[in-house]
């Protein structure tokens, strides 16, 4: 039988699932964003990353984000430099 405590406090967030199929794009210009744009289109990836060294890199990986709303990729992100290991 559980406990009080445990029938009152839920958990609201879901553990963050490791990522089966991540896809990284360098390069966030014409050709890099159309690719972007396709990976997420057809649902390739649960994770999808945007490398880059300009400041446009935060603006783009943004407006991916607000459109991946109406897509099923769970986590875009970008970064400068391509970190190893995760």
């Amino acid at each position: 039988m559980a406990c009080l405590k445990d029938q009152l406090i839920v958990n609201l967030l879901k553990e963050e699932q490791v990522p089966q199929n991540k896809i990284t794009v360098v390069g966030v210009g014409a050709v890099g964003m159309a690719c972007a744009i396709s990976i997420l289109m057809k649902d390739l990836a649960d994770e999808f990353a945007l490398i880059f060294m300009e400041d446009k890199l935060k603006g783009e990986m943004m407006d991916l984000q607000h459109g991946s709303l109406f897509l099923r990729t769970p986590k875009i992100v970008s970064a400068k430099t391509i970190i190893f290991g995760h």
